[in-house]
């Protein structure tokens, strides 16, 4: 028996040691989740409150006479011709016409999921039929051009 190491019996002291140390990996588990899904949301809310703000600069731009159709036509509510239209037909500068309405496609252009060329050949026409064809029934790809919209098609 001597220079033998006895068996260790688990006492009260050890068995609560375990007990909280379980507890605070259960814990742990618990919360990690939480915590990430905190950040993420907080973060989001952030990048809201930059593009809020991008969106108020672009409209006080738009009301200086930035937006190229208000500078020209010298009214918000007059309509856009399809002259005008048709004179935005390039990647730098690319209008479309979709259900009467003139959308400024250029910033869409390199976002596009279809790549640019499903873009870049409706710049300067009326895309109503092609637009139509490939996002009839779909909600999202009409919100986004709500957000491009220059305004009306005149006649």
């Amino acid at each position: 028996m001597t220079g033998e190491l006895p068996h260790p019996i688990r006492t009260g002291e050890t068995i609560a040691m375990t007990a909280i140390a379980e507890s605070t990996r259960l814990r742990r588990l618990l919360i990690a989740p939480l915590a990430v899904a905190g950040l993420l949301a907080v973060s989001a809310c952030g990048d809201d409150e930059a593009d809020t703000d991008n969106g108020e600069e672009t409209d006080q731009a738009e009301t200086d006479g930035g937006d190229e159709a208000n500078g020209e036509e010298g009214a918000e509510d007059e309509a856009l011709t399809m002259d005008e239209v048709s004179a935005n037909d390039s990647a730098e500068s690319c209008w479309a016409v979709i259900d009467d309405t003139v959308y400024d496609l250029t910033g869409w252009i390199e976002e596009h999921p279809g790549g640019e060329g499903a873009i870049e050949q409706l710049c300067g026409t009326d895309a109503t039929e092609a637009f139509e064809g490939q996002h009839a029934g779909s909600d999202g790809p009409e919100q986004q051009l709500a957000e491009m919209e220059l305004g009306d098609l005149e006649g």
